[in-house]
């Protein structure tokens, strides 16, 4: 018996091993891929994107949430809440704003995070080459993460108002856990972003001054 259970211990072990070893692999993959296709016109192309979103689109999306929403907050404009406050979203939208809230979540919020996502992980690509240490490299992976985060939680919180006024209770304490978690990836993507540009700039600027 005893015999058994150590092979049982071994065997989950090795299998444990087994998907660290392919989520490394793949890790290694994405980041080799991104930093292949690094370049300053993609940096462009994303910067001004972004910039688009920011100055155009954001705002006209804003007005579109305050029609429908008033002075409610939404689960993905909040940093800190509770299963009880994304209920409380649901039922101050009323029926009309939950649709869409839906509707949204998978037209405007589909495209929103691939468009921070790109500015970030093509900053972040291009001027992480500038860095020494390898594992900076590593950083490319972080936009990534948070537009995963960001889906997750539009996914989940539209289930969530979908099926209001029944409860979902799993998925209710979910999404302030995809929210929190995005915000926090989102913060260290731009943190990471801001730091290669200062040792892109640095390791730049006393060659121009020769």
């Amino acid at each position: 018996m005893a015999t058994l259970t150590n092979a049982a211990q071994f065997f989950k072990l090795r299998m444990s091993t087994d998907r660290m070893q392919r989520a490394a692999a793949l890790g290694n993959r994405l980041v080799e891929t991104s930093y292949s296709f690094a370049s300053g016109r993609m940096v462009g192309l994303a910067t001004a994107t972004f910039v688009v979103f920011l100055t155009v689109i954001l705002p006209e999306e804003a007005s579109r949430n305050a029609a429908y929403f008033g002075d409610a907050p939404t689960p993905d404009g909040s940093f800190i809440y509770s299963a009880s406050d994304l209920y409380d979203m649901a039922n101050a939208y009323g029926e009309d704003g939950r649709r869409y809230y839906i509707r949204s979540r998978f037209t405007f919020d589909v495209v929103w995070p691939l468009a921070y996502g790109w500015f970030l992980w093509a900053g972040i690509a291009y001027f992480g080459q500038a860095a020494e240490r390898p594992q900076v490299r590593y950083t490319v992976l972080l936009p990534i993460l948070a537009v995963l985060l960001d889906f997750m939680e539009n996914t989940s919180a539209s289930i969530v108002m979908a099926l209001y006024p029944d409860r979902a209770p799993v998925l209710a304490h979910l999404v302030p856990v995809f929210t929190f978690a995005k915000w926090v990836v989102i913060g260290l993507s731009f943190t990471a972003f801001g730091a290669l540009v200062l040792i892109w700039l640095g390791k730049r600027i006393p060659q121009t001054g020769e």
